[in-house]
């Protein structure tokens, strides 16, 4: 397994230096040669996750050195995704130094497989983590474009400046990714308080990570309608999301690391 994560570690490594020169030179063969190497390096992302599945016997997400690698699984897919979908080669630049710091974080932090203990031992364990992931994935897709629109708008104010970045494109990259976010987050959020009420008897836990979940749902679902009120879209909104991803990020990693909960790595 090992060896399969470090060879996408390195082809993502590729493939990001590979999209950088082509948009620092605009020739068609970095073009495609970066879109093979994230392709042939999620590839392989996906075969060291079903090695490690295999060993354990469980969804690879239970240690945080799991989490980090289908983080990062996550995060090249949805970068895949808009490359097919979107034909566009802007948030990569963003979402792919996303992925490769999280799988070198989890490189950091390796731990052997383990069984999954008997309060995990249920669907709805890995219907919480998948979901959630997704999630993650999603807003930090969203980040990515609120980033470039924001990007683009300073090019755009900039006297005598380069011609601005497709704005609307990025507008409504941030926009979907939100949307979709936002439903795999709540379905993570449902399946979550099932299995809580299975494991301890109560829909709803009085702890950090749950509180700080349901405050990233909330966050999002103000960010989602906020889109389809004009005063409120542009420039305000994409900042609005560029601050949602870090409170994202703490409610994974921060609240995990530094508070007691039932979700501490």
């Amino acid at each position: 397994m090992r060896l399969f994560v470090l060879s996408a570690l390195i082809v993502y490594i590729a493939s990001f230096i590979l999209v950088t020169l082509y948009h620092l030179t605009k020739k068609g063969p970095f073009e495609k040669l970066s879109k093979i190497a994230l392709v042939a390096g999620l590839v392989m992302h996906t075969i060291a996750l079903l090695i490690r599945a295999y060993e354990s016997g469980h969804a690879p997400m239970l240690a945080m050195y799991e989490t980090l690698l289908f983080y990062s699984w996550s995060t090249a897919l949805v970068s895949v995704i808009v490359i097919f979908r979107y034909n566009e080669r802007l948030t990569e630049l963003i979402t792919v130094p996303g992925a490769v710091l999280a799988m070198i974080f989890a490189q950091l932090n390796e731990t052997s497989s383990k069984p999954l203990t008997l309060i995990l031992k249920t669907r709805w364990f890995e219907t919480h983590v998948i979901s959630s992931f997704a999630a993650y994935a999603l807003f930090t897709l969203a980040f990515a474009g609120a980033v470039l629109y924001l990007i683009s708008e300073l090019r755009t104010a900039a006297p005598g400046g380069d011609k601005p970045l497709p704005y609307k494109n990025f507008q409504d990259i941030a926009h979907r990714s939100i949307l979709w976010g936002f439903c795999f987050f709540s379905a993570s959020m449902f399946a979550g308080a099932v299995w809580a009420y299975l494991a301890w008897g109560a829909y709803w836990l009085w702890e950090p990570k749950v509180i700080w979940s349901f405050i990233v749902w909330f966050y999002y679902a103000g960010a989602m309608h906020a889109y389809y009120v004009k005063e409120w879209r542009g420039k305000g909104l994409a900042i609005a999301t560029v601050v949602g991803f870090f409170v994202t990020l703490f409610t994974y990693l921060g609240v995990s690391l530094l508070m007691k909960s039932s979700h501490s790595f």
